[in-house]
């Protein structure tokens, strides 16, 4: 099979699953832009929970990426998603376009440092569109590679927009062990006053373990992955998501 064939295939296996549905975007942002990278990428989760008001949470989203240089990525995002509850649907929720900004080169300072930006344009009605940015942070030590995002987030544009930011928390560790999966955990949180999809829910913060692996060599590219279970620490989160994200890469 040539590489060419072979990165059509991989690429139809992504976008199958990430149309599985699986609402939120439960991702690390890494501080890296890489000259003339290109990417697919999907990410999804699925909520569980005994209460049926917190069950049944879904969203997918697909990832096309690009590195423009070895400073700004570039990122255009499909989102789908179903809210917790009885009786909801699947909706095609939003289109982002998201930024990378690396300001260092990893491993030159104390801690690689980068700014995350994006913009979501709503495809639903009665929503606001919304901004999203905040510096990323990553800091290697004792075998350990250690990724926080620290983000806040604002509604836009139209008549549904709250006057009130929220701050949303990212964090990953991961152990560098140098084997083909490695382990690790991430948390995401938002612990400020937000109501995601006007449920009124204050906050949300969930956690758990993850797998991390690479598969160099498929065709003309390398796939990344990585998935796991986070169990919600708030009463307002569901007590467990499933979360899964695989991108794969390949250089021009």
């Amino acid at each position: 099979m040539s590489s060419i064939r072979m990165f059509f295939t991989v690429a139809s296996v992504l976008s199958i699953v990430a149309a599985m549905p699986a609402a939120a975007d439960f991702k690390v942002q890494y501080p890296d832009a890489e000259t003339g990278e290109f990417g697919i990428e999907p990410i999804g989760d699925i909520g569980q929970d005994p209460l049926a008001a917190h069950n049944g949470e879904l969203s997918s989203v697909q990832e096309f990426e690009y590195g423009v240089n070895s400073f700004w990525r570039i990122e255009l995002e499909l989102e789908q998603e179903r809210p917790p509850g009885p009786d909801q649907s699947i909706r095609f929720s939003q289109i982002t376009w998201e930024n990378i900004l690396a300001f260092t080169e990893r491993g030159q300072y104390w801690a690689d440092a980068g700014f995350f930006f994006e913009f979501g344009k709503t495809t639903l009605g009665n929503t606001p569109n919304e901004v999203t940015f905040g510096p990323i942070l990553r800091k290697e030590f004792f075998h350990t590679i250690n990724t926080v995002n620290l983000f806040m987030q604002h509604d836009v544009g139209t008549p549904y927009a709250s006057g009130r930011p929220a701050f949303l928390y990212a964090w990953e560790t991961r152990i560098a062990l140098g084997t083909p999966i490695e382990p690790g955990f991430q948390a995401y949180g938002q612990p400020s006053s937000f109501p995601e999809y006007n449920s009124g829910w204050p906050q949300d913060n969930r956690i758990g373990p993850q797998l991390f692996g690479t598969i160099s060599n498929i065709g003309p590219g390398t796939l990344n992955w990585n998935g796991g279970i986070l169990f919600g620490i708030r009463p307002w989160a569901p007590r467990t998501t499933w979360r899964w994200q695989a991108e794969y890469e390949i250089h021009f």
